[in-house]
């Protein structure tokens, strides 16, 4: 299974059309496989000062994000770049969900990061992450990855439509489609089928 995590917090945002392009690649590769979109805008994990998030009593959004993490070899982590860093809910989700209550979202996996711009950006925050993430699997000693191929999408909005279709970029459409296909490759490599 595959979990793709669209970290924009706004309803049909840039962020999402990435996130579906990438389910579309996948599901034409492979019709079989099992593809999780975990859409932001349904977020709602507490900031740290107004709450903490019960393991035992999850909400459908938490419940759903902690599964399908939990069962997935490759997590695809997309966010917008507001100035320069991933938005606030995916770092929420870091500091809520990299504790030991939640390993199994983090263990056993392969991560590849994307940053998402309607201009040109993008770079800061995949590589932000790929950092944060690998101190993650660090502290937890998972025996996961962060893959190194990170995707930068710029000029989102005039390469995708809103359904994650191509706007007739044939660069841009290259380069999302070799960040995919690295990402499964690698995935295939790293994750053993008898865990």
């Amino acid at each position: 299974m595959i979990t793709i995590l669209s970290g924009s917090p706004r309803k049909n945002s840039n962020t999402l059309r990435v996130a579906t392009a990438i389910k579309n690649h996948i599901l034409e590769l492979n019709n079989d496989e099992i593809v999780h979109v975990i859409d932001f805008n349904q977020f709602d994990i507490p900031s740290m000062n107004s709450g903490r998030v019960d393991p035992n009593n999850l909400s459908p959004f938490q419940a759903n994000l902690f599964n399908s993490s939990k069962e997935s070899d490759l997590i695809f982590i997309l966010t917008p770049e507001y100035n320069w860093f991933p938005s606030a809910e995916i770092i929420q989700m870091v500091h809520t969900m990299a504790a030991p209550a939640f390993k199994d979202m983090w263990n056993n996996k392969v991560f590849a990061t994307c940053g998402i711009s309607n201009g040109r950006g993008g770079r800061m925050p995949a590589v932000q992450l790929s950092y944060t993430i690998n101190k993650i699997l660090n502290v937890f000693n998972c025996e996961s990855m962060v893959s190194p191929k990170i995707f930068e999408s710029q000029f989102t909005d005039k390469a995708l439509d809103e359904n994650g279709f191509s706007l007739g970029n044939n660069e841009y459409m290259a380069g999302l489609q070799a960040f995919i296909d690295f990402n499964l490759k690698l995935k295939n490599r790293w994750i053993l089928t008898d865990k």
